[in-house]
């Protein structure tokens, strides 16, 4: 028996041209779905570390009502994240907890009450309630071991840093006092974590890509 010539075009299978194609396209595909998926994802971190920052900035605010306009000194370094920790919790012993009132013997009561303490700074669900607080050995200014302290971790697991402002420029550093706000800056380094620095597409020196308590 003979098949006609349209019954055996139609029993062919896919050529590997055509495999190739498909595969091709479903890479297109998952790339353009992966990208907008880390977009919506990166845009969310983006509200969350706005929202924080205004916690801390609102935080210190009440911190420095209290100090008649004194500051903390900041500098923007990584152990400026620990200078801001330790003001809006109170907790001058670095032990996580604020330190006991000497008249009363009760604990102070912290600028920020949405500190959470965790040890693991991608574990999102133990601090998705809070701004996240870990311990982390940071390097000190000018010194080459580095201390076990507690830093506050924006959601892309940097560090959110605290300087003062222009107007509060501190005389024996040159780092101290120049924040772009008149009083303080409190600042993440955002999702590319540049900071001051510049790269080859975006001069960063004005720190446009931050997520930051000024505008």
């Amino acid at each position: 028996m003979k098949l006609h010539p349209s019954s055996v075009s139609s029993l062919r299978g896919f050529t590997l041209v055509e495999v190739f194609v498909v595969i091709a396209i479903l890479a297109v595909l998952g790339t353009m779905t992966w990208q907008a998926v880390g977009m919506l994802n990166n845009r969310e971190m983006n509200k969350t570390a706005e929202i924080q920052v205004a916690q801390l900035e609102a935080a210190m605010n009440a911190y420095r009502t209290d100090f008649a306009d004194m500051l903390p000194g900041g500098d923007g370094s990584e152990w400026s994240s620990h200078v801001l920790y330790s003001a809006l919790n109170c907790d001058a012993d670095n032990d996580g907890e604020p330190d006991l009132d000497k008249k009363t013997g009760q604990p102070f009561a912290p600028y920020c009450d949405s500190f959470a303490i965790s040890e693991n700074n991608k574990n999102r669900e133990e601090v998705s309630n809070g701004i996240p607080v870990m311990k982390k050995a940071v390097k000190l200014p000018g010194r080459r071991k580095k201390k076990k302290v507690f830093v506050i971790f924006d959601p892309w697991g940097g560090t959110f840093r605290y300087r003062l402002g222009f107007e509060l420029r501190d005389a024996q550093s040159r780092k101290h006092g120049e924040g772009i706000n008149p009083d303080f800056d409190i600042y993440s380094l955002g999702a590319d974590a540049l900071g001051d620095a510049k790269n080859d597409q975006d001069d960063n020196s004005d720190n446009v890509t931050n997520i930051r308590s000024w505008k």
